[in-house]
């Protein structure tokens, strides 16, 4: 590996880091919010990312994908964030705002960065904008991937919400949940359209950036 793909590698991964931190301080600050402290207690309320790191999930099995896949796809997790939802003043409310806050502010996150990116292109400075685009990219890749509604993903928490799926059913599906995500992954037919999706948003940010700007 040159060095040259060292430097990607960095770069990307502190993206996906601050990525995972913005995801994971969205599902405990919106829970304190509505009223459960048990993330606050926890020390998760926090942009710190040493508070949201798994070492698996956020070191160990990125950074192996960084460094031994030659298109820089990252595969990773945090540390869950433990909410009480009997906390709440309407549970089934609350689990889905909590479920659907870590990936919104990913997808919001990611707009502001192309923002920015637009912003500096304005003024020629193309590096920067090089990498706000590879930051947007990623964000908007993390809040997409996460919102499919399958467990382990907060897609499938926003759906038992939504449905009013009983709690027995759900751990149920959620047996099979990351067999399914390993065969997603490995699909070319997901892949595809997940890419597709991706750059839509993506352009889509593009031309309000652009109308802004």
């Amino acid at each position: 590996m040159s060095i040259q793909d060292l430097e990607r590698v960095f770069i990307y991964y502190l993206w996906f880091l601050l990525a995972l931190t913005i995801h994971e301080w969205g599902h405990a600050w919106i829970a304190g919010r509505l009223g459960d402290d048990t993330p606050r207690i926890e020390g998760r309320v926090t942009l710190n990312p040493l508070a949201h790191i798994s070492f698996l999930g956020t070191v160990i099995i990125p950074l192996f994908i960084l460094l031994c896949s030659p298109g820089f796809v990252i595969v990773g997790w945090g540390k869950p964030v433990v909410i009480n939802s009997n906390n709440f003043k309407y549970r089934r409310l609350g689990d889905m705002l909590c479920s659907f806050m870590g990936p919104f502010l990913n997808l919001v996150f990611s707009f502001l960065v192309l923002l920015l990116g637009t912003l500096v292109l304005e003024k020629n400075n193309s590096s920067l904008s090089h990498l706000c685009s590879i930051g947007a990219t990623i964000n908007v890749s993390f809040g997409l991937f996460n919102l499919i509604p399958i467990p382990p993903l907060d897609g499938a928490n926003v759906l038992k919400s939504i449905v009013g799926m009983k709690e027995a059913t759900f751990i149920a599906c959620s047996q099979w949940g990351f067999i399914i995500l390993l065969l997603l992954i490995n699909s070319p037919i997901f892949a595809h359209y997940f890419s597709e999706a991706s750059y839509s948003l993506l352009s889509f940010y593009w031309k309000i950036c652009h109308l802004l700007l």
